[in-house]
């Protein structure tokens, strides 16, 4: 029996759709993995941060209680130094709270272009660390599909983050660059640096935030780079193609 015209013609067509479906259903999956981590890191960086400072003056003003309670006038002094720290303690606490939830908090990606919203998280960094940065814009560049805007933000987010958080680093070289079919972002920092190798072979201590902007540039189609050595800084490249904003 010859083989049908319409099946020949069928059968790629139905793996076709199979291979768009497959891929779609991967590319849900590690997005879903990206915010499941993100989410894992901030309930990390609360129970290390303000979760410690608040435990540290409840048992400060807890010691106080006690004392006023006694009413031991020869306790005076040491007690009110225990409620400045205290307080100190519990201020510090709230602006690592109102820093987190600053960070994570969407701009407005619908209603601002691309330059405006990185730009705009390059002074929110500043703002909170005190660090200059300087920004080199190369280009023209168009309006961008939502989901570009996104991932770039957050790439330059993590890489911002990671690089004054773990890597020290107190200036940042921040270039984006656009061609025409793609943009280009780089972010150079001052930092320590680290042992790049050494970093991705540890599988015990997997790191959040590179696995993070790694997978969030393949959903994009998009190529990532990394480069750091301990005592010279690092630096993180990512090319971004972007199709049209209404296609």
């Amino acid at each position: 029996m010859m083989p049908s015209v319409y099946g020949r013609d069928t059968q790629p067509a139905e793996q076709t759709e199979e291979r768009r479906e497959e891929r779609s259903r991967e590319t849900s999956w590690r997005m879903l993995q990206i915010a499941e981590r993100e989410v894992g890191r901030i309930i990390l960086d609360i129970h290390d941060g303000p979760v410690q400072n608040i435990f540290a003056a409840l048992s400060q003003l807890s010691i106080v209680q006690r004392h006023l309670e006694r009413r031991d006038s020869a306790d005076t002094a040491e007690d009110t130094e225990r409620l400045q720290r205290s307080i100190r303690l519990l201020e510090h606490a709230l602006d690592e709270i109102r820093t987190f939830m600053g960070a994570f908090r969407p701009p407005e990606f619908e209603r601002r272009d691309l330059l405006s919203v990185l730009e705009g998280l390059l002074i929110q960094h500043e703002e909170a660390t005190g660090n200059p940065i300087t920004l080199d814009v190369q280009g023209t560049f168009p309006d961008v599909p939502l989901p570009v805007k996104i991932g770039l933000y957050r790439i330059l987010q993590e890489a911002l983050s990671n690089s004054s958080r773990h890597g020290h680093a107190d200036q940042h070289l921040v270039v984006l660059a656009s061609d025409g079919a793609a943009i280009t972002m780089e972010v150079i920092d001052n930092g320590r640096g680290f042992d790049l190798n050494q970093v991705l072979a540890d599988q015990e201590h997997v790191h959040i935030g590179l696995e993070g902007m790694r997978e969030r540039v393949m959903i994009l189609g998009g190529t990532f780079d990394i480069q750091s050595m301990p005592g010279v800084g690092t630096r993180v490249w990512v090319r971004v193609p972007y199709p049209a904003a209404g296609g």
